[in-house]
């Protein structure tokens, strides 16, 4: 069964361009959507996420005129770029062995009195670890970006009351790219309550321009391809030999394809960054968040399928791997459920050999890709034995276990 499964449907897909509603209902929906999520006052749209990225990253240098910027090592990057893009100087964190999150004792090192924000990018942390991120930058008056493109919907829950991911942050930003949770081809968000940024957001966006339609149609092409190898029959027949010829071949503008993490960084911002986001994009995410039933589905779905990997995966041989640790299954519900494996190449040709596809390559370790004299060997560890399987809506509890008993074979 194929891992991609993207979440906006063709029904959406054809209404999205077919001009169903207006653009003012839709922009409104969305923006009360973040808002009420969030808990901020201000939501902007922007084409993509780490577009809402940069233009923070912009209004902060010019309020500040401070020139560093901490993050975690283990990341997109696309998002290390444009902060060497923007001349900053990045200060690298490594994850935390224990917990998987940003190591705060490095973010304590690394904070200085020219620390323009602290990034902290959900992907394996916890909503505690993040307070207490978020408390210790609120000391030292340092702006916390919190990139919540992957936790979408994520929530903990507090003396019965939600929270959910992205309500941390001064600024918050949000993904709406074609394999998110909300899949709009390209679109992103930031939440805030600094209101100079909006301010400023708004007085830029006059001088964007219309998204580039080269793109756009290249990434619908895109979409059609991935639903198109998702159907089971082509996948079981066709797809899945293809997958395995395509990794054995290395052959590069499909597994860039699979994996966009890997295309080339750009040195240079594509033109497309200094663009408004799509009505087509605007509309699919419109359609996907108000479908609230099917996203809570998903949700749980999900959340189930990660409960049932760790308890077919616990009767492994556990010295072979090790499982990210997790505190809480709503804020932590990963879109797909990740194992650190050793010789994961190994394991990979195995699984594709018996039909089976996972999610090879996740973030890396980029202060050794940015050339960083900061060693980071947790982020170096993730990038080489981090694999993922998929959990989505198409995964059949028959399938994970048919995964289970391959992988206890080649254990």
């Amino acid at each position: 069964m194929f891992r991609i499964w993207i979440y906006l449907n063709f029904k959406f897909f054809f209404k999205s361009i077919c001009k169903f509603g207006t653009i003012t209902e839709c922009k409104k929906f969305i923006k009360d959507c973040l808002k009420k999520q969030s808990k901020k006052k201000n939501v902007l749209l922007f084409s993509q996420c780490r577009v809402a990225f940069y233009f923070i990253l912009k209004f902060l240098i010019q309020k500040t005129k401070k020139k560093e910027v901490i993050i975690c090592a283990y990341n997109l990057p696309e998002m290390i770029n444009i902060i060497q893009n923007l001349n900053l100087k990045i200060k690298f964190c490594d994850l935390n062995q224990k917990t998987s999150s940003i190591d705060i004792s490095h973010i304590k090192e690394n904070i200085s009195k020219n620390t323009l924000a602290v990034v902290i990018t959900n992907i394996f942390n916890n909503y505690n670890d993040t307070k207490k991120i978020r408390n210790l930058a609120k000391k030292y008056k340092i702006p916390v970006i919190e990139d919540n493109a992957i936790y979408f919907d994520n929530f903990t829950t507090i003396n019965n009351k939600k929270y959910y991911a992205g309500s941390l942050g001064d600024f918050s930003i949000y993904s709406f790219n074609i394999m998110k949770n909300i899949s709009s081809f390209y679109g992103g968000a930031a939440a805030t309550n600094n209101k100079d940024f909006k301010k400023f957001y708004e007085n830029e966006e006059k001088n964007l321009k219309t998204f580039s339609h080269t793109a756009l149609i290249r990434q619908i092409l895109i979409f059609f391809i991935l639903k198109i190898m998702s159907v089971n029959i082509f996948y079981k027949y066709i797809i899945r030999y293809l997958v395995k010829v395509v990794h054995e071949l290395k052959i590069k503008f499909l597994l860039e394809m699979f994996y966009p993490s890997l295309k080339k960084i750009d040195q240079k911002f594509p033109k497309y960054y200094f663009s408004k986001i799509s009505e087509i994009s605007l509309r699919a995410t419109y359609l996907q968040l108000k479908d609230k039933k099917k996203r809570k589905e998903l949700f749980f779905s999900r959340k189930n399928k990660h409960r049932f990997y760790k308890k077919k995966f616990s009767i492994l041989k556990k010295k072979n791997f090790n499982f990210i640790k997790t505190d809480d299954e709503n804020y932590q519900n990963f879109l797909d459920f990740p194992l650190l494996v050793k010789n994961k190449n190994k394991l990979n040709k195995y699984l594709l050999k018996n039909g089976i596809e996972v999610r090879f390559k996740h973030y890396y370790n980029c202060a050794k890709m940015f050339k960083s004299s900061r060693i980071c060997p947790n982020a170096e560890r993730y990038e080489r034995e981090l694999v993922c399987f998929p959990t989505h809506f198409n995964i059949k509890y028959s399938y994970i276990n048919f995964i289970a008993n391959k992988m206890n074979k080649y254990f």
